[in-house]
């Protein structure tokens, strides 16, 4: 009995601990930057909840669009650099941030997004006050589209398109599929209380983090999902379940036989031709004079 009780022990303090390390996530070095693309880039700061968050200003002359770009967890704003240069060559200027705890941003604790959903209305905000008048792009990868998307649905922000990439329905649902996506589902079943356990910690209940219903307001603002076939952190019938949500105008593509976060790398034609496509309906593209 004594032996049950301290494998008990031994197994509660484990999860713990990993509850504790995944809302304090290891930072990832920067790895690539727009300058070293050929791009313009301007080192920012700007505020959220008290917490200074560090970005690149990326700025295409008479751009008329902006795009805010919210990275995946555990990495940083260089994640989703190439897609900032790729706007950048038409004529569209681009915020790139690291979200709190993660890059060389403040914060000691991530929310899986839904902290961050501030993040992103603070980026929005930053993003107005540098280029008034011009429409907002929101674009998000993994955690970042759900925090995009909780932001919008909340009110916090408002954009004139949003792009979700690998976006997660429900919070629960995420964490789960993050253990299966780094060790299958053998390590998803031990450590499923992570679920639980993860609420105190985080200071919220992650069972009430509902991206579809957050998209369920969405009426005004154009959405293109972008989601892997293959995808076993986000599980394809989680795409669907957020598009079926979805009242605005939207469109749902398919990166076929690829998984988490990956089809942009591995078939960037489809991505980056579904990006252009969208663009150019919904007035946000320009043909930039002098395109690189």
């Amino acid at each position: 009995m004594i032996w049950i009780l301290a494998i008990v022990a031994v197994y509660v303090v484990l999860v713990l601990g990993v509850a504790f390390l995944s809302l304090r996530p290891y930072r990832t070095p920067i790895f690539v930057s727009p300058g070293s693309m050929g791009a313009n880039q301007e080192e920012i700061s700007f505020e959220s909840d008290g917490i200074t968050l560090r970005g690149w200003w990326v700025e295409a002359d008479g751009a008329g669009t902006v795009a805010v770009l919210a990275h995946g967890y555990m990495m940083n704003r260089a994640e989703l650099v190439p897609v900032a240069f790729w706007l950048w060559q038409r004529g569209i200027s681009s915020l790139l941030f690291d979200f709190r705890a993660h890059g060389r941003s403040g914060g000691k604790k991530c929310g899986f997004g839904y902290l961050e959903r501030c993040d992103v209305a603070a980026a929005v905000a930053y993003a107005r006050s540098r280029a008034p008048g011009a429409k907002i792009l929101l674009i998000g990868s993994s955690m970042g589209s759900a925090a995009s998307a909780l932001a919008l649905g909340e009110g916090l922000a408002e954009a004139n398109g949003l792009v979700l990439d690998s976006c997660y329905s429900k919070l629960a649902g995420a964490i789960l599929g993050w253990w299966r996506f780094l060790g299958g589902k053998v390590l998803q079943v031990a450590l499923w209380p992570t679920v639980y356990l993860a609420a105190p910690l985080a200071g919220f209940n992650p069972f009430k983090v509902d991206v579809a219903e957050s998209l369920a307001k969405n009426e005004s603002t154009p959405t293109l999902f972008i989601h892997g076939t293959r995808d076993t952190l986000a599980l394809p019938t989680e795409a669907q379940r957020n598009f079926a949500a979805c009242r605005a105008e939207k469109q749902l593509v398919w990166l076929q036989g690829y998984g988490h976060s990956e089809g942009r790398w591995e078939e960037p034609a489809t991505y980056y031709g579904a990006l252009e496509e969208f663009l150019a309906r919904h007035a946000l593209l320009r043909e930039p004079a002098g395109k690189v």
